[in-house]
């Protein structure tokens, strides 16, 4: 069995990696263990297999419109838009061939999308992985989820145990729902039913819309209800633009700072 003190650890989320940071910082303070992070969202824009440059630049302008039409009023002091990191070194497959690679996912949607990616890229690598839906979820602690990026780091003790090779059957299956994924071209990939499915653009609209009343409320509430009522995550910055959206289309009007989630204020017309 390998040791995971010696790997690569994939994960996917800011809130993931920091998660598993502080586990190791806490159990291994004298050890160096790598965590290679994707930020960037994978369950929203277009999905590629994120190698080359054409693939970068259709994700980032995808979300520099989104980030444009959120923030159509706002000058350069009031919002600071989105900045992209080199891309090709986030998405990168480039690992030691001596270091195992071991990839953290559970019940997210991108987690799995990370999962299906790097079985896709990877195939003729070995492969291991941690899959949290087999460590128990605490039920005395509200919002627990098999999510990495939403567990107690301090009660993570032994899941290392659960590191197992990927075997050639589940990383063909992985491999094949990528590929599957990336022919749908639809903007949206949720998690229903413990299966990775396409959505259109517009899938959290009637959601945004059945929150809203004819009484303003902040943007920001409507946005924080519509994602904890999902099962799987969804930025908010996505929903966010998908107001302005339904503010276009006068379903939906507002007053306030129309570039500011927390200054902006909506109703149903």
């Amino acid at each position: 069995m390998i040791d995971p003190k010696k790997a690569v650890h994939l994960v996917y989320g800011s809130s993931g990696s920091g998660i598993l940071n502080y586990y190791f910082k806490t159990n291994f303070p004298d050890d160096e263990i790598h965590i290679h992070c994707i930020y960037n969202d994978l369950t929203t824009g277009p999905l590629t297999d994120f190698t080359s440059e054409t693939d970068y630049e259709a994700y980032i302008s995808y979300w520099k419109t989104i980030d444009r039409i959120c923030h159509q009023e706002s000058t350069e002091n009031e919002e600071s838009h989105f900045e992209y990191p080199e891309l090709s070194i986030e998405f990168s497959i480039n690992f030691p061939e001596n270091q195992p690679l071991i990839i953290w996912h559970g019940s997210d949607a991108g987690e799995k999308l990370m999962l299906y990616r790097y079985c896709h890229l990877l195939q003729e690598r070995n492969l291991f992985e941690i899959n949290s839906d087999e460590w128990a979820v605490n039920s005395e602690i509200p919002d627990s989820q098999n999510r990495l990026g939403k567990r107690n780091p301090e009660l993570l003790n032994g899941i290392l145990n659960l590191v197992k090779k990927i075997n050639d059957d589940d990383k063909n299956f992985y491999a094949e729902e990528w590929e599957r994924l990336k022919k749908d071209q639809k903007s949206n990939r949720i998690l229903k039913n413990d299966r990775i499915i396409s959505v259109d653009e517009d899938y959290y609209d009637q959601n945004l819309l059945s929150l809203c009343t004819s009484e303003y409320q902040n943007a920001a509430r409507i946005i924080g209800e519509t994602m904890g009522q999902q099962e799987s995550t969804v930025g908010d910055h996505y929903l966010f633009y998908r107001i302005h959206v339904l503010i276009d289309q006068n379903l939906l009007e507002c007053k306030g700072n129309s570039a500011l989630m927390r200054d902006l204020e909506i109703r149903k017309k």
